[in-house]
């Protein structure tokens, strides 16, 4: 619950759900939350933040999501408060399901006032926590700059931040993939495969205007990447300190990615052109198959060409960012 205060906006009490946990929370949280590419970036990111948070320190994790990244944050830190915060009532759901009994959690919703979501400072007030995290969200904020201002003016000061993503361009990869990538081949591969197996030419029809159609639903899902001098700036105009950038080359393995693949909503976004975020039950199991079939060309196609894959996985890349205030 919201109320406000001299023009700002403050926390009067943490978010219970409202209405079931989705579908589409659950079914992504059961593909990535016991992965090794899942675990292994969590690692790295509690190695980065794990002897900066002392006793008593307020821990925020932003995007928090399904809880995928909290149930390692609460077992690796010994944390006194982990605030768990999302824009998604339906899939923060799915982390208040898992771990409401928790006592040191408590659960934000980043509602939207005037047409925008809040800023962190907006929600829980300024100089108010210790330690933000941000786990395979931060892609995919739109407005960046303002974002990172929100996070620096709601720390005490002293406070750090560490965010992670695989969608951060930079020069240091060398043949490590992108999430957007592996996405962006599937999609072609997936279109190709709509234009020469006669399973699947019913769809053919219109497909150049629906891929024009389709274009910002695929790119709200998974957003274009931007480069890590973008992050940089940003917080070095947001006003951070003692910035420190790491990449971390992770192995994928093909059968995980398959199952992240094959969470509905990420479909939605993957190859929106069949069905888009409404499609029928025969357009559901089609556009399932197709992403599948494709998905497994392209893992054909990295272990031939790709130093970094071979028969069991392909190589991804994260970049970790850590600053202070």
């Amino acid at each position: 619950m919201l109320e406000m205060k001299k023009n700002k906006i403050l926390i009067s009490n943490p978010w219970t759900p409202d209405r079931p946990v989705s579908k589409g929370a659950t079914a992504y949280h059961n593909a990535v939350a016991s992965t090794s590419w899942h675990k292994n970036n969590i690692s790295m990111l509690i190695k980065i933040i794990k002897n900066k948070i002392k006793k008593n320190d307020i821990v925020v994790d932003y995007g928090a999501g399904t809880g995928s990244s909290a149930i390692y944050l609460l077992k690796k830190i010994e944390l006194s408060k982990l605030l768990l915060i999302d824009n998604s009532s339906s899939w923060l759901g799915h982390a208040h399901m898992l771990l409401n009994s928790n006592k040191k959690v408590e659960f934000y919703i980043l509602d939207k006032v005037n047409n925008k979501y809040l800023f962190l400072n907006e929600l829980i007030g300024e100089n108010s926590v210790n330690h933000i995290i941000c786990a395979n969200t931060v892609h995919l904020i739109p407005n960046i700059p303002e974002t990172f201002k929100g996070f620096y003016d709601s720390m005490k000061n002293s406070g750090t931040l560490v965010f992670q993503s695989g969608n951060i361009t930079n020069k240091a990869n060398g043949g490590a993939l992108k999430i957007d990538d592996s996405i962006n081949q599937i999609h072609d591969l997936g279109l190709e495969l709509i234009k020469t197996d006669d399973k699947f030419k019913k769809y053919k029809n219109n497909l150049g205007k629906r891929i024009k159609e389709q274009y910002p639903q695929r790119k709200l899902v998974f957003p274009d990447p931007r480069p890590i001098e973008y992050y940089l700036n940003s917080l070095k105009l947001a006003g951070f300190k003692n910035i420190k950038v790491t990449h971390k080359p992770i192995k994928v393995s093909y059968i995980d990615w398959l199952n992240f693949l094959n969470v509905k909503r990420l479909q939605a976004g993957i190859l929106p052109e069949i069905g888009g975020i409404d499609p029928s039950e025969q357009e559901e199991k089609d556009r399932s198959k197709i992403i599948e079939t494709a998905a497994k060309k392209l893992f054909k196609k990295l272990q031939k060409e790709n130093k970094y894959a071979n028969s069991k996985f392909f190589t991804a890349e994260w970049t970790y960012v850590y600053a202070e205030k």
